[in-house]
């Protein structure tokens, strides 16, 4: 996935983070998900509207102009500990946004990864790992768009045991029901912001300097 390459294509960078508003609508599976059972692929295809695969787990998402995205690459000194490392991310991303408002400092982590505020997710995000080389992402709902999601999504084959068979209205809400008139566009220029010293400060020591070794496997699975 586009996403993901430009990240890699970065990988001499010991940290490299991009914050953004997309632009166009488009429908991203997780690295295991089946297009049929998770996404009304008759609809996407009728809409013209792109199902891509990350290299991540996690679940499907829409991406849409209501979303802040954020796409990071680390170095870090572990191979495994993936829960330990999402939960310093979410942190970070959580500590980034609540500089700009402080009322998003009451977000947290659910289920595996999910960022939520109460019993509602307002983010979702995925974990790629290859030896020291952390890959995360971030889809941070911002304006729902509802309408978007119940259109292009079914409901997810899996779910984590908070959610408990919730439909989408039921479960998902956007940061701007907890902080009035909040934009997705000012919300990615927040993390673009604030998120790089957020990260050094949570993850701190398990930060490490870009290991030249292992740049070919992922230029590899960039295609360079």
């Amino acid at each position: 996935m586009w996403i993901d390459d430009e990240i890699l294509r970065r990988c001499q960078e010991s940290v490299v983070s991009h914050c953004w508003v997309p632009q166009e609508l488009v429908v991203v599976l997780g690295a295991s998900n089946d297009p049929t059972v998770e996404v009304n692929v008759d609809t996407c295809q009728l809409d013209r509207v792109p199902v891509l695969k990350r290299y991540g787990g996690g679940g499907t998402v829409v991406l849409h102009s209501g979303c802040a995205v954020v796409s990071l690459g680390c170095w870090v000194q572990q191979h495994f500990q993936n829960r330990h490392y999402f939960n310093l991310v979410n942190n970070a991303v959580i500590a980034a946004l609540a500089e700009g408002w402080s009322d998003l400092a009451q977000l947290s982590q659910n289920g595996l990864s999910d960022l939520t505020f109460g019993e509602f997710k307002v983010a979702g995000t995925s974990l790629f790992r290859s030896r020291n080389y952390l890959l995360y992402q971030a889809s941070i709902l911002v304006d729902t768009q509802l309408d978007v999601i119940d259109r292009y999504l079914k409901h997810p084959s899996r779910e984590p045991e908070y959610r408990r068979g919730r439909s989408h209205g039921s479960f998902l809400r956007g940061l701007n029901s907890v902080v009035s008139g909040i934009t997705a566009s000012a919300c990615a220029e927040r993390l673009k912001q604030s998120l790089p010293a957020a990260l050094v400060t949570t993850l701190g020591a398990e930060l490490v300097e870009s290991i030249p070794e292992q740049w070919g496997g992922l230029h590899r699975r960039a295609g360079l």
